[in-house]
Order: C-alpha cells, then sequence, then structure tokens
C-alpha cells in the first residue's frame, strides 16, 4: 500500500497525529534488537511497518514524537503486505 493512501486514510479518521499504541520490538535469537514493528490500524484492517535499527532507536527515543505522521515520514520505513 502506497504511504500517501496510508496518510489519507489516518487524516480521514483523525488519528494521522494520533500517538502510536501499538507496536513491538524486533529481537533476534541473540537478544539484539533488530527494529520495530508498527501496527497502523486502518478502519477494520491493520498495516504493518517496520523501521529497523538503528532508525528505531532514534524514533522511540522521545515519546512526543512518537506518531502516525513521524513514522510515515521515515525514509527507513518498510511497509509489509
Amino acid at each position: 500500500m502506497n504511504i500517501q493512501i496510508i496518510q489519507e486514510k489516518l487524516k480521514a479518521q483523525q488519528m494521522l497525529d494520533a500517538a502510536v499504541v501499538k507496536y513491538t520490538m524486533l529481537i533476534d535469537e541473540k537478544m539484539n534488537e533488530q527494529g520495530a514493528l508498527f501496527f497502523i490500524p486502518l478502519g477494520n484492517k491493520e498495516i504493518k511497518v517496520v523501521l529497523p535499527a538503528p532508525a528505531h532507536l532514534d524514533f522511540l527515543k522521545d515519546e512526543s514524537k512518537v506518531t502516525y505522521k513521524n513514522l510515515l515520514q521515515s525514509k527507513d520505513i518498510i511497509i509489509l503486505k
């Protein structure tokens, strides 16, 4: 799915500037953080977005900036199907 479509749907739901509430850290078998997996609610389905390491550390550092808008503006994200 296109980033612009996701942004438009979030804006229509008035959630674009909302804080990301559902995410999980991606940790390998050696207990190293490999990034974070974020879940973006779009009506009756969820879009999954990966932010790989080390970009996830900078993104999660300041809780006030952990919004869907800032997540989607990151150049490092990977949108999963």
